[in-house]
């Protein structure tokens, strides 16, 4: 079996909808996010965890986005939410969500949200992060508690994004099979570092 087929077939059997669990919330990791305080850190973890809750609590494991601005005085009392079905979550249809990521005066909004598969970022994911620069971090979690994160870094430059993203994608169309895009946006995420974006 070549390489190309193996990662189709493991892209397959991620792409199934987990259900969310209590032992998935606990178990959210503390991470380090690349430039951030301690703090901020501890807020991050709050927040994957709280997706996952409310995805759990509200949405029957489906997506769920949180958009937050660290800047704000109590990040974790005031942020927008939107809920998707299992495969989507259009962040903007929430008027906090959306006033929040095209508010000028927004240094560090964060997107946040949960994956019912235990895939990284989807093609859309990291579309939406390109076209809203002022978005500092973008985050999956997935639905087993795996945290992967998107950062712009100093050297940040959208034309590179945006080029990759479109040299990721050649070929592909709206009925491509979901396993293609996936391998797509792996394609996009080992590359990312080239146009000043930090993956873990």
């Amino acid at each position: 079996m070549t390489e190309s087929i193996y990662e189709l077939e493991q892209a397959k059997k991620r792409d199934r909808k987990v259900y969310i669990t209590d032992i998935a919330i606990d178990k959210v990791p503390f991470i380090k996010y690349d430039g951030f305080s301690e703090s901020r850190n501890k807020i991050m973890q709050e927040l994957a965890k709280d997706v996952l809750l409310l995805s759990k609590e509200k949405n029957n494991s489906n997506e769920v986005a949180i958009t937050c601005d660290l800047g704000a005085e109590n990040p974790l009392e005031c942020f927008g939410v939107s809920l998707g079905t299992e495969h989507e979550v259009d962040i903007l249809a929430d008027t906090l969500s959306n006033h929040i990521i095209v508010s000028k005066e927004s240094v560090a909004v964060v997107v946040l949200h949960n994956h019912p598969s235990t895939q990284t970022f989807s093609l859309q994911d990291i579309h939406f992060f390109i076209c809203h620069p002022m978005i500092e971090v973008i985050v999956v979690v997935s639905n087993q508690g795996t945290v992967h994160y998107l950062k712009r870094d100093e050297g940040y430059d959208y034309k590179s994004a945006f080029l990759l993203f479109k040299e990721c994608i050649e070929g592909l169309n709206t009925d491509s099979p979901a396993a293609e895009m996936y391998l797509a946006s792996l394609s996009f995420l080992a590359k990312c570092s080239e146009a000043g974006l930090f993956y873990r």
